[in-house]
C-alpha cells in the first residue's frame, strides 16, 4: 500500500511538471479528464440541468408529434441528430425511431460527457463529440438508407447550416430534414434563431423554399397552440420521400404558409 502511494505521488508531480512546462500530451489529458469530470459531476449534481430547455424539442409537444408522424409515414433506417447538448431530444430520438439506429453529435466537451454518461444504457444510440460538418462528412450511413436529420447544432457565429444541408444534399439521397430555431412565416409567436446579418434561419437568408432538390414543409400548428419555449423549425424531404411528407396532417407545405 505505502509503494503505491509513493507511486501514485511520482505520477502527479511528474504530470504537474509536464503540465508547467507546457507539454501538449499532458495537457490535453488533463484537459480530457476534466471535461470527463464536469460533464459527469454536473450530470450527478445537478438533475435540474437534464431538460433545462423544457424536454425534448424544446418541450414541443406538436414537434414531438410531427417528428413521430414522420418515423411513422416514412419507416426511416438511421436517425442523425447534431447537438446532442444534455440528451433529452437524443433520448427521444431513440425511444421513437422506429428500431432505427440513433447517431448523435456535441461538439462541447463537457455537454458531449453529460450527455453520454446520461444515454449510456441506450444500445442503439452512438454519440461522437465532434463538430457537426465533420461528423456529417465521416457517417458510415449508406446514400440511399432513408434517414432523418435533425439540425441543431447552432449555437454561435460559426454557424454551420449551409454546410450541414450541402453535405447531406450531396450525400443522402431519401432524407428528411428538421431543423430547429427556423422562423415560420406568418407567425410571429414561433421564435426563431438570429446570428447577424446574412444569418438568421429564414426563408429570407436561407431560400430553401428556391432548391429545387427538396421540398418543404412548416408545422401545421400556430405557436399560440404549441407548448414549451416555441421555437420555430422548417421540415425539408428529398424528392423520392415528398409524397410520405404530402400525407402527413401534422405539417403544410411552404406555399401554403407563405401565401
Amino acid at each position: 500500500m505505502e509503494r503505491f502511494s509513493e507511486s501514485s505521488i511520482d505520477a502527479e508531480c511528474f504530470l504537474r511538471e509536464r503540465l508547467r512546462i507546457g507539454d501538449p500530451f499532458a495537457v490535453s489529458t488533463a484537459s480530457r479528464f476534466r471535461h470527463k469530470l464536469l460533464g459527469r459531476f454536473e450530470y450527478y449534481r445537478h438533475p435540474e440541468m437534464l431538460d433545462v430547455w423544457g424536454g425534448p424539442f424544446n418541450g414541443q409537444c406538436f414537434r414531438q408529434l410531427m417528428y413521430v408522424d414522420l418515423v411513422s409515414a416514412c419507416k426511416f433506417e438511421a436517425i442523425v441528430e447534431t447537438g446532442t447538448f444534455r440528451g433529452s431530444t437524443t433520448r427521444f430520438l431513440a425511444e421513437n425511431s422506429g428500431g432505427a439506429p440513433v447517431y448523435s453529435c456535441e461538439y462541447s466537451p463537457v455537454n458531449f460527457e453529460f450527455a453520454k454518461w446520461r444515454l449510456r444504457s441506450n444500445q442503439h444510440l452512438f454519440l461522437f463529440n465532434l463538430d457537426s460538418r465533420k461528423f456529417i462528412r465521416e457517417l458510415s450511413i449508406s446514400r440511399q438508407a432513408r434517414t432523418f436529420f435533425y439540425l441543431d447544432a447552432h449555437w454561435s457565429a460559426d454557424l454551420p447550416l449551409r454546410e450541414e444541408l450541402e453535405l447531406i444534399l450531396q450525400n443522402f439521397e431519401n432524407f428528411v430534414v428538421m431543423i430547429d430555431d427556423f422562423e415560420v412565416p406568418n407567425d410571429p409567436g414561433y421564435e426563431a434563431d438570429d446570428y447577424g446579418s446574412g444569418k438568421r434561419l429564414s426563408l429570407r437568408d436561407f431560400p430553401l423554399h428556391q432548391d429545387r432538390r427538396i421540398a418543404c414543409y412548416f408545422p401545421a400548428r400556430s405557436a399560440s397552440q404549441e407548448s414549451g419555449l416555441r421555437r420555430g423549425a422548417i421540415v425539408l424531404a428529398s424528392l423520392g420521400l415528398q409524397s410520405k411528407l404530402d400525407c402527413i396532417n401534422t405539417l403544410i407545405p411552404v406555399a401554403d404558409q407563405i401565401v
